[in-house]
């Protein structure tokens, strides 16, 4: 036997790691035991048993191990999916593009650059019409490098309705790709005075409005605001006058090679002025664009601008503040005249509130289309907005609840001329029309909502008042049949309009503040 061996040490050394993982009986010799040494292996005793349990580290370890699965599956289905589009060239190359990083943006449009218009012209043109089909076709072929930045904002706005093999394009490769283009929008957009860049930050502001980031669209449209103004789009051509400067005043804009080309400027602006008025009523803001700053005739209708059949419309009356305060008469400020002369700043001859009673200097309203009535409804809603909700009244003072009560009277009459006198084929939002009999035009559908909300915007403090009004005499009753009233023709006619029009077309987020503001009248009703 080994002199080494010490029977008295045995007990206090425990067995050998070798012996431990062959779960061999160790007779604990030193250097080796037994079996080590029969296996001339290494023989190594540790200084004290380990703790049962996992060791230190494992559960980490294990940790990252389990979250490498979801990656090598990820991995292994992009390879599989990767095979399949193989068979589709058109396919392979837009949904692959993130993995083709010397690919650009433009590349990348380029490939699906019909499919790409034909989207934004179906699903979003229609809500925001400022772009001649026919004339941006050309464009995009011949001229492309001047369009590029609408083509961008085109494809934040209707990426989402392609479908290249028949399938929707997946929701991840759209956000990633939208969010890209829409900073190099933003980036391209607001390097320059170009009608094009307008017409890109418009669609990217109502892109933004309609998928809720509106924190987003508030910064695109005040820029928007000012910029109208600097390029001198807020007034006619004919009306531009130079205003004295520091600098020699240039022309940021060359004059227009078309009528088509005229119209669209016309509608670039209307747009906007739309996204004042609407951010306005929505936050409660000032507006931005007033009478100072618009000198505009109303846009023609969409028909003739597409055929390229010039006509001439009316100016609209945009109210000055000054003139439109609350102890003074709106009776006779124009919602429509025919030259600057007789602008909304001045005193109208006639009794005419919007579409009032035809006199001799009542304009010709038959060029305008569903397009000018949006433009009409929304200013109404602001002026209500504007001119009567936020009109601080000491209810206290018999002479300011009198004004603040004729105010009312007076907007109230305005809303009923505006629908009294609307053509019969948009009462209807246009189902009565012989272009297009049974088809609800988007614009007129959200121009009657909007008015159906003035409409209870304006009568809802009657109808429903509170502890402030508990001392006066109102139409409470009268008011709240108003309200309901236009609620429900609000619902029923969104209602029509979506069981009328495919459920992946997108809906105008002004609509959706109709349906909203008639909802909150079925509760304050039955509440």
């Amino acid at each position: 036997m080994d002199t080494a061996y010490d029977p008295s040490s045995e007990a206090e050394l425990p067995s050998c790691s070798g012996c431990r993982k062959r779960k061999l009986k160790c007779s604990r010799q030193k250097p080796a035991c037994s079996n080590c040494e029969r296996l001339q292996t290494t023989c190594v005793y540790e200084g004290r048993r380990a703790k049962p349990g996992l060791k230190s580290g494992a559960v980490e370890g294990l940790n990252q191990r389990l979250g490498m699965v979801p990656m090598l599956m990820l991995r292994s289905w992009l390879t599989e999916r990767q095979k399949r589009q193989e068979t589709s060239r058109k396919r392979r190359r837009y949904e692959t593009s993130e993995e083709e990083p010397r690919r650009g943006e433009y590349d990348v449009i380029d490939e699906v650059l019909d499919d790409l218009i034909d989207a934004y012209f179906s699903h979003v043109q229609p809500w925001i019409p400022m772009i001649n089909m026919r004339d941006f076709r050309t464009r995009a072929h011949d001229n492309r490098d001047q369009v590029k930045v609408i083509l961008q904002a085109m494809a934040v706005a209707a990426l989402r309705y392609l479908e290249p093999d028949g399938e929707p394009l997946s929701a991840e490769f759209v956000k990633n790709e939208t969010c890209k283009l829409r900073r190099t929008v933003l980036l391209d957009a607001l390097d320059g005075l170009t009608v094009e860049n307008l017409q890109a930050l418009i669609i990217i502001a109502f892109t933004d409005i309609g998928d809720g980031n509106l924190d987003k669209a508030w910064p695109i449209i005040g820029s928007l605001t000012r910029t109208v103004e600097y390029m001198e789009l807020s007034v006619e051509a004919e009306d531009r006058h130079q205003r004295p400067a520091v600098l020699p005043p240039t022309a940021c804009l060359p004059p227009p090679l078309k009528w088509v080309e005229e119209e669209e400027r016309r509608r670039v602006f209307w747009n906007i002025f739309i996204l004042d008025r609407f951010s306005s009523v929505v936050k409660g803001w000032n507006t931005s664009l007033t009478a100072a700053d618009v000198c505009r005739r109303l846009p023609i209708c969409g028909g003739k601008w597409f055929e390229d059949e010039p006509a001439v419309t009316p100016y609209f009356g945009i109210w000055d503040r000054s003139r439109a305060k609350i102890g003074n008469s709106i009776t006779f400020l124009p919602g429509h005249y025919p030259s600057p002369s007789h602008s909304a700043g001045a005193e109208a001859t006639d009794t005419e509130s919007s579409h009032g009673p035809k006199t001799s200097s009542t304009v010709d309203m038959s060029m305008v289309g569903a397009f000018a009535y949006y433009v009409e409804s929304i200013e109404s809603l602001s002026q209500i907005t504007t001119y009567f909700l936020q009109t601080r009244i000491d209810f206290n003072n018999r002479q300011e609840v009198s004004s603040w009560l004729t105010r009312f009277k007076e907007l109230d009459l305005r809303l009923v001329h505006w629908k009294m006198y609307l053509p019969q084929q948009w009462k209807d939002s246009g189902i009565s029309r012989e272009a297009m009999p049974g088809v609800m035009d988007p614009n007129m559908t959200v121009a009657n909502a909007t008015h159906n909300i003035s409409l209870i915007l304006l009568h809802q403090r009657i109808a429903y008042p509170d502890a402030e009004l508990s001392g006066i005499r109102l139409p409470s009753l009268c008011s709240a049949d108003t309200c309901y009233n236009a609620a429900m023709e609000t619902a029923n006619m969104t209602t029509k309009y979506l069981e009328g029009s495919s459920s992946n077309l997108p809906v105008s987020p002004q609509l959706g503040i109709c349906a909203f503001v008639s909802g909150r009248v079925f509760l304050d009703d039955f509440g």
